[in-house]
């Protein structure tokens, strides 16, 4: 696995922060490890990516109201949540994987 990918999972299981970033991140190295990433230990990624593309990324959020970005993050927080057992397993298989 790319140390790259261990660092993003790590981050991941640590803090909330980022979590756009770093989750599209993995989307992408998955996608390029696999060609597409459904199917694999990155598909969660994916699927959050493909339901958060609306949201604002932080290079973005200062041309963003303040109305826009309470209703984005109330929405982001709601998808941790949801997501946070899957993106746990994921991560850790991902960061497990260095061992191999």
């Amino acid at each position: 696995m790319s140390e790259e990918a261990i660092k993003l999972a790590e981050k991941l299981l640590k803090s909330d922060q980022d979590y756009l970033e770093n989750v599209i991140a993995l989307w992408r190295i998955g996608n390029e490890k696999y060609g597409q990433c459904w199917d694999t230990e990155f598909h969660i990624f994916g699927e959050i990516e493909s339901e958060t593309d609306h949201l604002p990324l932080n290079h973005v959020r200062s041309k963003c109201s303040e109305e826009f970005l309470a209703k984005a993050d109330k929405e982001l927080c709601e998808t941790i949540e949801y997501y946070r057992a899957h993106v746990i397993k994921a991560c850790n298989i991902i960061i497990g994987s260095k061992n191999v």
